[in-house]
């Protein structure tokens, strides 16, 4: 009776389980070529979606909840889960990333060739006409634009310079000096010059600024002759400078700049030039000098007007390009090397060295090109840079704990002068300056208010800006006592005590080790003896006292107890 039962239940399950069994091994298939199905539009704007025979696709409940309609299939596509909506997120931002990154790498690679920007990011200054260029900031010798900086070029009479700077440094510019036919022989009319007379008598510091405000090729011969003996002596001196500076691109041959194949330059270099040029004091106040008059001399009964051959610096020659802010440089003009202009100018405390080289100028109106490529570049600079304020004198810019201070007084330091740096005048650059302060890990006691005590560098993108030494605000006195004991310390961990004290040990416990072997040896003879005393009283039949017995016992027990020779 229970078997009929428990079959009928088995039959009963199995009967309730077929359905369920079929409806998961059977899903809706999935629609053939015959039933592709496509949207359309209605005339009204309505879309439906319609099999390939033009029938309207009709769902069961069932097919809805089990399977999606294309048209659903396209849009959970496009819906993704969450981690799949992460991952189109992402791919879009590294797409964006990408194509941010593909447009700066197109600004930078939009540059002409042979173009450099310190900053890609500034739109660069519209030199069209000079062969290469070059804008410093005079204060830190940051190149912010160049154009084929290192390509060899002709410098012309920006020669002088060199030959100036050497005249300044080596000669007294009170000494008179005699013009020789040797240093007037190679001068033709076609040259520039002065009308320097061979035996005419003129001071150093004349003939100086005739070479420089009027650029004369005599002027620079006579100068040259005067300060090394010869033209040829003078030309070493001035290769030799130019090494000194690192001008590893230029190779002079005379002191006046007349052409020669083998006398040459690049901008970088005129640049290193004219930046240490202008530290010297008399050589920036000769450079900006408009006019110059040299008085009668034995020669020539009356004065001589000499006008800057720079434009920039007056109106004497051409109302066209004056510029107020011009504190210099240098022209220079042959038929191979072109135009060419060092120049350089100064607002709101900023100074900026412009070179051009090789320009073809045509007058000195509209089309001095020299001079066009060479405002260019100062409106440039000017307009898109700005001074930065970073530390003055009294800042507190760190401070320090101070090894053996008296109290645990720690130092501050300041900059040992002001700092600012020139950054580009865009909002929020300022806050893109880092700094970078360089101290010994320890510092010592003492230290006096004033003492150098390291180094701060501030830096713009990567680029240094600014740098200062660091001094000590304050005075830190020394713990003198904790010195003391320091020092003690410190000999006392020294190898060169601590070995010689181990030795010394070393050699104090060898010492009694040596002491106690003799002093057992000794004893061990004296047991000996004892011992052969006894064996020759027994022979003579000599009997020692019991007093002198008991005492040979005593220390023959001694004598084994102390040796672990005599242990059984």
């Amino acid at each position: 009776m229970k078997k009929k039962r428990l079959i009928s239940l088995l039959l009963a399950a199995f009967i309730t389980v077929m359905p369920l069994s079929f409806s998961f091994a059977a899903p809706t298939p999935e629609p053939t070529a015959d039933n592709t199905t496509s949207t359309v539009t209605s005339p009204d704007g309505t879309t439906r979606t319609v099999t390939s025979d033009g029938n309207d696709v009709k769902s069961t409940p069932k097919a809805t909840e089990s399977t999606d309609t294309s048209s659903d299939t396209e849009t959970t596509s496009a819906t993704e889960t969450p981690s799949d909506t992460s991952s189109d997120t992402s791919s879009t931002s590294d797409t964006t990333s990408q194509s941010d990154t593909d447009t700066t790498s197109q600004n930078a690679n939009s540059l002409p060739d042979g173009v450099t920007m310190e900053d890609p990011s500034l739109t660069p200054p519209n030199v069209q006409y000079a062969q290469s260029a070059l804008l410093m900031d005079m204060a830190s010798g940051r190149v912010l634009y160049s154009k084929n900086l290192d390509e060899r070029v002709y410098p012309a009479s920006t020669t002088k310079i060199m030959t100036a700077i050497l005249a300044l440094e080596m000669g007294n510019m009170d000494d008179t000096v005699t013009a020789t036919y040797d240093a007037l022989k190679s001068i033709t009319l076609e040259d520039s010059h002065m009308g320097i007379l061979t035996g005419e008598e003129l001071t150093l510091d004349q003939l100086v600024k005739g070479m420089l405000v009027y650029s004369a090729n005599d002027a620079a011969n006579v100068i040259a002759i005067h300060i090394a003996g010869s033209l040829d002596a003078f030309v070493d001196l001035m290769n030799q400078k130019a090494q000194e500076l690192g001008m590893t691109g230029t190779h002079f041959v005379n002191p006046c700049g007349s052409h020669d194949d083998n006398h040459y330059t690049t901008a970088r270099d005129l640049a290193i030039l004219s930046k240490y040029a202008m530290k010297n004091d008399q050589f920036r106040e000769i450079v900006k000098m408009p006019i110059y008059k040299i008085p009668a001399t034995n020669k020539y009964a009356s004065e001589r007007i000499l006008v800057n051959t720079n434009l920039f610096l007056g109106t004497s020659r051409s109302t066209y390009y004056y510029y107020p802010p011009a504190i210099g440089i240098k022209t220079g003009h042959t038929s191979q090397a072109g135009y060419c202009l060092v120049s350089a100018a100064s607002y709101n405390d900023t100074e900026f060295l412009a070179i051009v080289m090789n320009c073809k100028n045509v007058d000195t109106k509209e089309q001095a090109y020299s001079y066009i490529d060479s405002k260019a570049l100062f409106n440039f600079g000017f307009d898109n840079y700005t001074h930065q304020p970073l530390a003055a004198v009294g800042d507190i810019v760190s401070d320090s704990k101070v090894y053996e201070a008296k109290q645990d007084m720690r130092v501050a330091v300041t900059v040992e002068n002001d700092v600012s740096a020139l950054i580009p005048s865009g909002e929020g650059n300022a806050e893109q300056i880092t700094t970078n302060i360089d101290m010994p890990e320890k510092l010592e006691a003492p230290i006096t208010k004033g003492d150098v005590l390291g180094t701060v560098t501030y830096s713009y993108k990567g680029i240094e800006v600014g740098s200062a030494n660091l001094i000590a605000t304050n005075d830190v006195e020394r713990n003198n006592i904790l010195h003391v004991f320091h020092l003690v310390l410190k000999v006392i961990t020294s190898p060169f005590f601590f070995i010689p004290a181990i030795l010394l040990i070393l050699l104090i416990m060898y010492a009694r080790y040596q002491k106690k072997k003799r002093e057992r040896q000794r004893r061990i003879q004296q047991l000996k003896k004892n011992r052969q005393r006894s064996s020759s009283e027994n022979e003579t039949g000599t009997r020692t006292p019991n007093r002198n017995a008991s005492r040979t016992e005593r220390i023959d027990r001694e004598t084994k107890g102390s040796n672990s020779r005599y242990r059984r």
